[in-house]
């Protein structure tokens, strides 16, 4: 299951194992029983289960098939249920909208909510610039750098929470928001899914790219397979759209500046990255790590503003690049020089 600490998909678990397990089978393009072995407990005894998926002979295991190789897209994904939880009736919809670019890597996430949601607050992320952006309102933006396997596309990339199929069945060829695409049909067995729930999908693949285009998944359940107390509709919808078209990622004003892409000192240590901050030691002089800064920032694109501020134990020096500022502060000290560079937002 993926989660983030204010992103949380309602993802039921059991179809999802199930599906895994038919994407390293290979399914025959007819119905059929496949048996599944199980690796039970330390001491117990290994059970055979047999599962019987699709009779179509479309599989299509990966559903983040063909994303990697488009340069920018729009994902959204509706979620939707209609039901009891506890003998009380429950309804609510989560709408993701995922915007990405491939060069320069950026992306934006917007979840809004309705119904019984115990927290109805619209969630706002964005990454750009090897930094990742979180809010909620204009005046409340967090941001942090990007480690490794902790991008956007990487833990919440919408299509990573579909299911594959095995053995859906070929519909014709249509066209869906603008792509010439491959229809295809399936119910519950190509997931594997138990007898607790029915399903009923829709899938278009593109004909060039074979990524998914539209996604339509219907599964009614009750509490054995939604969870104790639980019983209802659930629905996923999901469509991309704007294939390679110009993408824009905006940020409010209130969030911090991206990482600082500026070069340091060779001798540099204690180095620090934080968005809009770099920071670091060096024992290069004060007045040497001054010039160094003159000289390469103007190389960046970046304009001096105003005259330099030299001193003998500290420089302050200010850049402008279109809507960005940079400033340089060097201090210097019995124990060497140290270097603040911070990236802000002119007010012009």
């Amino acid at each position: 299951m993926k989660t983030h600490k204010t992103i949380i998909l309602l993802l039921v678990s059991l179809p999802l194992i199930l599906s895994a397990c038919a994407a390293s089978t290979p399914a025959p393009s007819t119905a059929t029983n496949i048996p599944i072995t199980t690796t039970p407990a330390s001491g117990s005894a290994s059970a055979e289960v047999n599962v019987e998926f699709g009779s179509g002979p479309f599989i299509f295991p990966d559903t983040q098939e063909g994303l990697a190789d488009l340069t920018s897209y729009k994902a959204t994904l509706t979620l939707t249920f209609d039901g009891t939880n506890a003998g009380q009736s429950e309804q609510w919809s989560k709408v993701y909208s995922m915007l990405a670019v491939k060069d320069p890597a950026a992306r934006q996430l917007t979840l809004e909510k309705t119904g019984n949601i115990s927290d109805p607050a619209t969630v706002f992320m964005a990454e750009s610039n090897g930094v990742t952006y979180e809010w909620r309102t204009e005046n409340d933006c967090s941001a942090a750098v990007v480690e490794e396997g902790t991008s956007l596309g990487e833990r919440l990339e919408l299509a990573g929470f579909l299911s594959g199929v095995t053995g859906a069945d070929e519909a014709g060829s249509e066209t869906v928001n603008a792509v010439v695409a491959n229809h295809y049909t399936f119910d519950e067995r190509a997931f594997g899914q138990p007898d607790s729930a029915q399903s009923n999908g829709e899938l278009w693949i593109a004909n060039e790219g074979g990524y998914i285009v539209k996604y339509l998944l219907t599964t009614k359940g009750n509490a054995d397979y939604f969870g104790e107390g639980i019983e209802g509709t659930l629905t996923w919808d999901y469509e991309l759209t704007d294939v390679n078209q110009p993408v824009t990622i905006t940020l409010p004003d209130s969030c911090p500046g991206g990482l600082v892409n500026v070069p340091t000192l060779i001798d540099a240590s204690d180095v620090l990255r934080l968005p809009g901050l770099l920071t670091y030691h060096t024992a290069t002089s004060l007045a040497d790590a001054a010039a160094f800064y003159q000289q390469e920032l103007p190389k960046l694109g970046w304009e001096l503003d105003g005259e330099p501020a030299l001193a003998d134990t500290s420089a302050l020096l200010d850049y402008v690049q279109g809507a960005q500022t940079l400033s340089v502060i060097i201090t210097a000290d019995e124990t060497g020089t140290t270097v603040n560079i911070t990236l802000g937002k002119s007010d012009q």
